[in-house]
């Protein structure tokens, strides 16, 4: 989300709010509609699953322990979360699944082969889905099972057997392979092309003894994407990227470690051959930013399925029409799953508390070790912050109500003075943009 670089007095922070109370918080620049017309190719998109399978977890003593002090991914019920999904993929028939990351909790082989498993059955009702891995995905020295009270070292895969798990799933059958990456360009249609980029570094992981959570692109790539996108300039077909580290930023405190590190030259290759969207993923949070320097290249930052509100986006590309793109929930509202949740409504109320309480918790302890607060304040101002972030990272920040906004955690915050915590619900309240969740790109749009 293109941030304001806020540092704000009580005055103006007070002014802020007063501002933006019961005002629409987002500049509505972009609109689509999400009936697909005949001859459009339909793409659902999907970043961050992390799933986790349970045959190397028995959500036993030791598993409660990691999910709670996770970053909000909602693990224990993963599995049925993405059954979910795979009912709605089974019951809408896409032409295509584009998966941009992180496909694994952390890099486990047990849980890709759950996936390949997953993949191929959509295959085989008509849904061709492809792939490419997250920094969590590949040669993962935390690939983790859960036994009991302890959790054991699992295999992880590397990246000769990822593309073999995944052969079906965009590598074999791709167009053209880079040979200095996973990355690839996938036939979609006679007018478009899919570029699917590996922005990963992992070769020195096992080394490190942790996954690399940064991105970057070598030359040998880079020169792929040019011959690649070329030739399609050439022949006048569209291409879409998908790259899991992002290409623009999107959050002012997400910058290191999630947008590439040579992210410039990446988004200079793509705007000269003619792409106009990248898709991504890695922030967890549904986000949709415009190039800053004026052209017409966007980029859509998918909300981790795994994370609250769980969505998902539904793209069609018409040769003539252009890219429509809309988000959509995950439809867990009517999901119950007996007795363990007992006290929720719902799979969807279980997730939205489960999210909102790790948030809170998170919040809470910076609040009381980094930034002085009693704990009566603490308490009071995690509580708001888990609230806002449970709109925030479904990209629905214009529904940030009056109480809400009223709330006095949010009162405290603004009148903190430079805090890392009143600056992120500050950056939260006046962010600038086009709608997260809905983008309409036209054929004809040129720079």
């Amino acid at each position: 989300m293109k941030k304001n670089s806020i540092t704000m007095r009580v005055v103006s922070l007070l002014a802020v709010l007063v501002l933006f109370t019961g005002c629409q918080l987002k500049e509505k620049e972009v609109h689509g509609e999400s009936s697909r017309k005949e001859g459009e190719v339909s793409i659902f998109v999907i970043s961050d699953p992390h799933l986790l399978s349970s045959r190397i977890n028995d959500k036993g003593k030791a598993f409660e322990r990691y999910s709670v002090g996770g970053d909000g991914k909602n693990l224990p019920y993963i599995e049925e979360i993405f059954s979910v999904f795979m009912k709605e993929v089974q019951e809408k028939k896409p032409d295509y699944l584009l998966v941009s990351g992180d496909l694994t909790n952390n890099g486990e082989r047990a849980s890709h082969e759950d996936l390949a498993a997953y993949f191929k059955s959509l295959e085989e009702q008509g849904t061709e889905v492809l792939v490419t891995p997250g920094n969590h995905d590949l040669q993962n020295p935390h690939a983790r099972g859960f036994l009991g009270d302890k959790q054991m070292k699992v295999d992880t895969v590397t990246s000769e057997e990822f593309t073999a798990l995944y052969k079906d799933f965009g590598f074999q059958d791709a167009l053209y392979r880079d040979e200095a990456s996973l990355s690839y360009v996938y036939e979609a249609s006679e007018d478009l092309w899919i570029l699917m980029m590996d922005t990963n570094r992992y070769s020195e992981n096992v080394k490190l003894g942790y996954p690399q959570a940064g991105g970057i692109l070598s030359l040998s790539s880079f020169q792929f994407m040019r011959q690649v996108l070329k030739e399609a300039k050439e022949k006048g077909i569209e291409v879409i990227s998908a790259s899991h580290h992002n290409s623009i930023i999107h959050a002012q405190n997400a910058v290191e470690d999630y947008v590439l590190d040579n992210s410039e030259e990446y988004v200079n290759i793509l705007k000269a051959g003619g792409v106009k969207l990248n898709l991504t993923g890695h922030i967890h949070i549904q986000d949709i930013q415009k190039d800053p320097h004026g052209s017409q290249y966007f980029e859509i930052a998918s909300g981790a399925l795994s994370v609250y509100p769980h969505k998902y986006g539904q793209l069609l590309f018409g040769k003539e029409e252009g890219i429509r793109y809309e988000s959509v929930k995950v439809p867990l509202d009517t999901v119950m799953t007996g007795s363990r949740l007992s006290e929720f409504e719902s799979l969807d109320a279980q997730s939205k508390a489960f999210f909102a309480a790790n948030s809170s918790s998170r919040i809470y302890h910076r609040l009381i070790t980094e930034e002085g607060e009693t704990e009566e304040d603490a308490k009071v101002m995690a509580e708001a912050v888990g609230e806002l972030n449970a709109l925030y990272f479904g990209g629905d920040e214009d529904q940030f109500s009056e109480k809400l906004l009223q709330h006095p955690g949010v009162q405290l915050l603004l009148l903190r003075e430079n805090t890392r915590t009143s600056q992120y619900v500050t950056r939260m309240l006046t962010e600038e943009g086009p709608d997260d969740n809905r983008l309409f790109i036209p054929r004809a749009a040129e720079d």
